[in-house]
């Protein structure tokens, strides 16, 4: 690296999900090596910083089993300097997250996120001194953390709008004589997304120089920029990439070159042995519980996010099945966005089903109206065919769509127990507790009252896959199917 002049280089991660360590199936890079190199940079210049934009401490069962306790000691030891937290790093109630704090070497920022009194939760932004430069840097949380995480885990919080409060940031670092100002935030570009996007910061927010970005699961070359405004960046997902951005300052001129560093250019990286001793005890508590197989299966289970967002699939359907006997309810009702990967052809393990449902969602029954279950299915199909974690997964019904009418008037047929859904009837729901308490904009499940709570989804999954092992395949009727009814 050239210091000449000014130079810094930060490197930065988002939307981890848990996926802490190497991979070479599933193309992740893992901390041990991140850590190696930065560690070795940092070494030779300090004008080296690495930064995390959310979705890192829950996902994955190394993760997920102390409630992103393992997350932090692991970022610690790789030099994290700044991490702004996502939706999902509330899965385990803002609480928690407030305690893992007490445990973080680096700093958590979050400027528009405070509880119903107005006071922050944590520090809303930092200058750090380089050389003669001072870097100004401010923390958003996505508002859509209000919905996208479970309700109950964020009863007292709320979430500011983004870009007001990014125009608040910008102009008190700049009052404090910030040279470069950077947003840390967990917001994306997605299309549904729309008024709380990073690109909508960017556009509406003069003085950032520098975004980096998560939520999206954005990878850099997708991100349309504005040479006019500040340059967003952000790196994928699942450490499939490692952000790099160089920023310079020559003559009082601003350079930034961006580019993201794939897994490929990591498969010969040395790892950083006390991140591996820490990942090895770490690995070797959660063993037994891992290895457990509980099945097999002849056929490819398709769970990708692509996939689960836009319709059902073999996987999803057995999953419904499975909550569906264990509940005896009339109808599942479950979310495209609890399911989290794919299981690939042989035997079945806890730790594939742990990766498929990572969430830890409990199943509950509820009284619900065939005029809400229908409420609940327009909600669910309101931005198809745009992948959304709201789309519906469900057994014990079968419902057709009009994708040319207008969200809220797209359902066209209901067939419950084969009959036409009947508006005035009741019917007995399976659903999580996620869509339960509202999540994904399921407002209308949230009054209905509470029957039966069951085991963690995840185990009713495992509990059920012996009792079809191996899997074949799958009913091909169409429980969701769309039918375009104008020509």
């Amino acid at each position: 690296m050239n210091f000449s002049n000014f130079n810094i280089k930060i490197f930065h991660t988002n939307d981890i999900h848990g996926r802490m360590l190497f991979d070479k199936n599933n193309e992740s890079i893992g901390i041990s090596k991140i850590s190696y190199l930065i560690s070795k940079l940092k070494s030779k210049n300090k004008n080296v910083l690495l930064f995390d934009a959310g979705d890192v401490l829950h996902g994955q069962t190394i993760v997920n089993t102390s409630k992103g306790k393992s997350a932090v000691k692991l970022m610690n030891m790789a030099g994290y300097n700044y991490f702004t937290p996502g939706n999902h790093d509330f899965n385990y109630g803002f609480e928690q997250l407030l305690m893992l704090q007490k445990d973080m070497n680096f700093k958590v920022l979050a400027a528009n996120v405070v509880f119903l009194n107005g006071k922050l939760l944590f520090a809303e932004n930092d200058i750090i001194k380089v050389e003669n430069k001072k870097i100004g840097i401010f923390g958003l949380t996505t508002p859509e953390t209000a919905f996208k995480t479970n309700p109950k885990n964020i009863k007292e919080i709320l979430f500011n709008d983004p870009v007001k409060i990014a125009k608040e940031q910008v102009k008190l670092l700049k009052n404090l004589n910030s040279d470069i100002i950077i947003a840390l935030t967990h917001l994306g570009i997605d299309d549904e997304s729309i008024g709380f996007r990073s690109y909508d910061v960017r556009d509406n927010t003069e003085g950032i120089d520098l975004i980096i970005d998560g939520h999206s699961h954005s990878e850099l070359s997708k991100i349309k920029q504005n040479s006019n405004k500040a340059i967003i960046v952000s790196a994928g997902a699942y450490l499939e990439n490692l952000g790099s951005v160089d920023i310079s300052i020559t003559n009082n001129t601003k350079k930034i070159k961006a580019e993201n560093i794939p897994f490929s250019n990591f498969i010969l990286t040395k790892t950083d042995k006390k991140v591996d001793k820490l990942a090895n005890k770490i690995k070797k508590k959660i063993l037994p519980l891992l290895c457990k197989i509980v099945g097999k299966t002849k056929v490819y289970l398709e769970g990708k996010k692509s996939a689960v967002r836009t319709h059902e699939t073999n996987l999803t359907k057995i999953v419904t099945d499975a909550v569906k006997k264990k509940t005896n309810a009339q109808i599942v009702f479950l979310n495209g966005g609890g399911f989290r990967a794919s299981i690939n052809i042989g035997v079945i393990t806890m730790n594939d089903v742990i990766s498929v449902l990572p969430f830890g969602n409990f199943i509950v029954t509820k009284i619900i109206s065939g005029k809400d279950i229908i409420k609940m299915l327009e909600r669910g199909l309101s931005k198809y065919p745009a992948p959304t974690g709201s789309f519906p997964q469900v057994a014990g019904l079968n419902c057709i769509f009009d994708t040319n009418s207008v969200a809220n008037s797209r359902v066209k047929s209901v067939i419950v127990e084969n009959l036409p859904i009947d508006v005035n009837k009741n019917y007995l729901v399976a659903t999580n507790d996620f869509i339960s308490h509202g999540g994904d904009g399921y407002n209308m499940t949230k009054n209905h009252s509470e029957i039966q709570k069951f085991p963690q989804i995840d185990e009713i999954f495992a509990e059920y896959i012996p009792t079809i092992s191996p899997i074949l395949g799958q009913d091909e009727t169409c429980r969701i199917s769309v039918q375009n009814l104008k020509n």
